[in-house]
């Protein structure tokens, strides 16, 4: 620990981040928190710079697998459990660091308190769209269920596994390919659970699921992936390598980094996709079922496509909403290329496969 970040520190028992519930074994700042906390906490104190704001009322609920997400809701939680930044110390004087510390709690608690304020004042100026509270409520719900069933949390263990073997050990072949296979099915239950993907037939469901569950996996992967950095590591990216082909892979990284940075804007995209009514052709002995509404699957991507576009009225000015709902279509051509790479090998289309008979084994798509 060196002289700009005196922390304080004290050993505790083996518990719980009081923030985000990650493991902890030390207190930092005043109470016992995981050393991710630890820095968002200090980063966030010691930056000078606009206002916070919640998009979701500050109602997010804060835990290890979305404590990225809202930094307002985060730094608000810091405070609820009892960090205080008059324990952050550097190499100033006593008296200047005292100081110092009250006028970075001071700056802390108004970028969070003049939060609710900065987006009306915004909306009114630029006469953008606003989104009213049954949209707010759909979008956290996307949201949320995204959290709740895209399997993070076993990404993150996987990584963490992984880093307990030896090197030579680490992202072999048969592990990558098992966890690829297993994290997409995760993904996909993301998309069975969603309300309007239950309001629609069982024929529909059904048609969907055949038709999209390449688009939602590949994305949903590709979020996860993107906040992990699996791919940064040279034996996760050989073994990817020899499981779906160069080709594909590169194709894949591209997707990855081009997806927004936002998470949110990321889920909803997935959540369009999901409702996809167009997808890239592929000569197949198998006649695809049409759908039997198909209005009415089009008038629920339609309906996820004015949230994006709202949500990102909302968060950023008219030009820079505009070039990020550019993105995500530059985005679909990527994933477009990606599967169409993937299928060039039997091993990606055995595991769509099983996605496919593991959900229909489920029951959701059927009466």
């Amino acid at each position: 620990m060196n002289e700009t970040d005196i922390t304080r520190q004290q050993k505790t028992t083996a518990s719980t981040c009081k923030v985000c519930g990650e493991s902890a074994q030390y207190s930092y700042y005043g109470a016992i928190v995981c050393r991710s906390c630890k820095v968002f906490f200090r980063r966030n104190i010691l930056k000078k710079s606009t206002p916070l704001r919640c998009d979701y009322d500050g109602n997010c609920e804060i835990n290890i697998n979305n404590r990225r997400i809202c930094t307002y809701c985060r730094l608000t939680k810091c405070f609820a459990v009892g960090m205080t930044s008059d324990l952050i110390r550097g190499p100033q004087t006593a008296k200047h660091r005292k100081a110092e510390s009250r006028s970075s709690t001071v700056t802390a608690l108004a970028r969070i308190n003049e939060a609710s304020l900065i987006p009306t004042v915004n909306l009114l100026r630029a006469d953008q769209s606003t989104l009213s509270v049954d949209q707010w409520n759909q979008i956290s719900n996307i949201v949320h269920c995204f959290d709740t069933y895209s399997g993070f949390a076993f990404v993150e263990n996987f990584v963490k596994e992984q880093d307990t073997l030896p090197l030579k050990s680490r992202f072999k072949y048969s592990s990558v390919s098992n966890f690829f296979t297993s994290v997409m099915t995760s993904v996909q239950l993301v998309f069975e659970k969603n309300r309007d993907f239950l309001s629609l037939s069982a024929h529909d469901r059904n048609t969907l699921l055949h038709h999209t569950v390449e688009y939602t996996t590949g994305v949903g992967v590709a979020s996860m992936l993107c906040q992990v950095q699996l791919f940064a590591n040279p034996s996760f990216f050989n073994s990817a390598e020899l499981i779906f082909r160069p080709p594909a892979v590169a194709s894949f990284v591209r997707l990855i980094d081009q997806l927004d940075p936002d998470v949110s804007v990321v889920k909803l995209m997935c959540a369009i996709l999901s409702f996809m009514t167009s997808r890239y052709t592929t000569y197949s002995s198998t006649v695809t079922a049409n759908l039997s509404d198909v209005i009415a699957v089009i008038r629920i991507q339609d309906m996820y496509g004015d949230l994006v576009w709202r949500y990102l009225l909302y968060k950023y000015n008219y030009r820079d909403a505009v070039l990020r709902f550019f993105n995500l279509i530059k985005c679909f051509f990527l994933i477009n290329d990606s599967i169409a790479e993937a299928y060039e090998t039997r091993k990606y289309a055995d595991m769509i496969n099983s996605i496919i008979e593991s959900t229909e084994e489920t029951g959701t798509c059927q009466n």
